[in-house]
């Protein structure tokens, strides 16, 4: 910042650097475009997309789904989250993060000629509260107080001038994620009203569009598959993406990646073809639909008039995505100079906010307990989690549970106990003159509103919107602090006994099939051969050893073993007995 000017630096490829990292043979680490460089040659070691990684577990279907997509490897943590290997070498997604912050600590610090200790860091709106607390470890490790995780609709309103009230919907389109996010300034405070996003939709989508279209292309032309090979189908990436940016500037483009593989052992591979931007906004015609619907859904959330929409991220600059956001919202969108700079500008901004140089004001407040509605057999449903910024808006969509009647009473609660009871009772929300219809016929979309002043709004509306209801509760602050720890600790509690009533429940399960086992073995002894006999025996005394487990999870699964080998035993016929069987079936007149 210079004479409240925001400075972006310069590197020698240009002011954005690339969210890539590369680890060579040597373990040394690369960051940037010397990164993307790397992985041409060495594609297993680049590691991107990172982000998409963050506090999710191995086993999530978005991670199984980014292992089909990324060249290197996806592995398991020693706690079951997703980790990386590069080099032979494993890493956490928050240390990978580290290196990245690490070089642009180095960036700013080279510019400015002094130590640089401090940070604004912006995420993505939809971060959970874990997420953000991985990355202030990232910048932790890389030698940095962060001062605050700034979500980034907030970051991209702060960098557009003159953006001190209104409503305005922020368009994020970066390489990994999109995000729609409308959001309403007043009196200086940001409120989300609604967002939409999709963690594995952006610019690497579109490249790899044009990538499926070269492989068909040489498959058809060589009958050579080359998907298989890593490094043919990186360089293919690298010129895909370079395509997509000419196109986003100019009507036509080219390709033209020589040696990407051998046909046989003698006859080299080339890539090379041409496309137009008509081409390739058909071929991504799936992921334009995608963008479209996304913006629709959030608009339809928000319910409001937008002022302007702000574009953010490298995609944006594509000419056919600012005809949607036009169509779509039915203005032309505010294109910054710089759209991929617009998070980094307004965290910078934000920067100076919490520092107390400029004045702003942003929500610090968050939802002390869950805030939700009673649901069938009196189950607590929560609409809105604990610990959500404040201001916060949620929605769920519940469906009449009667046949036939013409009023529902929703019953709204703020707590942490399974049981909607044992919560505060916030009030109720009553929808009369509901159409006749059978149970589970209509649905009806709750929207939780919690603003700054704390109290609680409840819309209801019908699929169709024909009907509406809205009704204004109880301050949800109003409980107090010393209520917010009863409430939580009382729920917790509540929760470790049902967990270990449940444990209890299942061990004796397991016990009793256990006995039926050691039983059926008894009795069955001389029918059974001595090998199956002593599988059968050694499965038995497995299931033993593992009796004894605290994990809910590992005694369900137990159960189903012990089940499954409790009727392999009952059915188990000696090969005797089959052939007698096959016999007998032969001679049968």
């Amino acid at each position: 910042m210079e004479a409240k000017v925001p400075t972006l630096l310069e590197t020698e490829s240009g002011q954005a650097i690339p969210s890539f990292v590369a680890i060579d043979d040597e373990k040394s680490i690369l960051v940037g475009e010397a990164a993307k460089d790397h992985a041409l040659a060495y594609p297993a070691n680049g590691l991107f997309a990172i982000k998409t990684l963050l506090g999710r577990r191995f086993d999530d279907p978005q991670i199984q789904e980014l292992k089909t997509k990324v060249p290197y490897k996806i592995i398991e943590g020693s706690q079951g989250e997703a980790w990386v290997e590069a080099c032979s070498k494993k890493y956490s997604p928050t240390r990978i993060l580290a290196y990245i912050l690490e070089k642009l600590k180095e960036l700013a610090e080279s510019y400015c000629m002094r130590s640089i200790s401090k940070a604004v860091i912006a995420v993505p709106v939809y971060f959970s509260i874990d997420q953000k607390k991985q990355i202030k470890r990232a910048g932790e490790i890389a030698g940095l107080n962060v001062l605050e995780i700034i979500d980034e609709p907030s970051a991209a309103t702060l960098s557009c001038k003159n953006k001190d009230t209104g409503t305005f919907a922020v368009f994020s389109l970066g390489g990994g994620t999109f995000n729609i996010t409308i959001v309403e300034i007043s009196n200086g405070v940001l409120e989300v009203k609604a967002m939409e996003y999709d963690t594995s939709l952006g610019g690497d989508d579109f490249d790899l569009v044009l990538v499926k279209y070269l492989v068909e292309g040489i498959k058809i032309t060589h009958s050579v598959d080359i998907s298989g090979n890593r490094m043919a189908m990186w360089r293919l990436k690298d010129a895909a993406e370079k395509a997509k940016l000419e196109l986003s500037s100019s009507d036509q483009t080219s390709i033209d990646v020589p040696y990407l593989s051998m046909e046989g052992d003698t006859v080299p591979i080339h890539a090379k073809s041409e496309f137009s931007r008509s081409e390739f906004e058909e071929l991504a015609r799936p992921l334009f639909w995608k963008i479209r619907e996304l913006c629709l859904k959030c608009l339809d959330a928000a319910d409001v008039s937008v002022d302007e929409v702000i574009m953010v991220g490298g995609m944006t600059k594509v000419p056919r995505i600012q005809k949607i956001v036009e169509e779509i919202f039915k203005k032309s969108p505010c294109m910054m100079q710089q759209p991929e700079a617009a998070v980094a500008i307004g965290a910078l901004l934000q920067g100076f906010v919490v520092e107390d140089q400029w004045k702003w004001k942003k929500s610090d407040k968050f939802v002390p307990l869950s805030l939700g509605i009673e649901s069938l057999g009196g189950v607590f449903t929560k609409v809105v989690d604990r610990g959500s910024e404040i201001p916060a808006m949620a929605s769920r969509n519940v469906a009449t549970s009667c046949d036939y009647y013409d009023g529902v009473c929703i019953r709204i609660f703020q707590g942490e106990h399974i049981k909607a009871s044992m919560n505060r009772h916030l009030g109720d929300l009553k929808l009369t003159g509901l159409p006749y219809a059978p149970a589970g016929a209509i649905y009806i979309k709750l929207v939780f509103h919690v603003p700054s002043n704390g109290v609680l709004t409840v819309l209801a509306k019908t699929k169709d919107k024909a009907l509406e209801w809205s009704t204004e509760l109880k301050d949800i602050d109003e409980i107090g602090e010393d209520g917010v720890k009863m409430m939580a600790n009382a729920a917790i509690l509540q929760r470790r006994n049902v967990e270990e009533s449940l444990i209890m429940h299942i061990r004796s399960r397991v016990e009793f099939s256990i006995e039926g086992i050691d039983k059926l073995l008894y009795t069955r002894r001389k029918e059974i051969p001595p090998g199956p006999l002593a599988d059968y025996e050694g499965k038995l005394a497995e299931l033993k050893k593992k009796m004894h487990i605290g994990n809910l999870l590992s005694l369900k699964s137990l159960l189903a073993e012990a089940a499954w080998l409790e009727e392999d035993l009952i059915r188990y016929r000696p090969r005797q007995l089959e052939c007698m069987d096959s016999d007998d079936e032969l001679y049968v007149d």
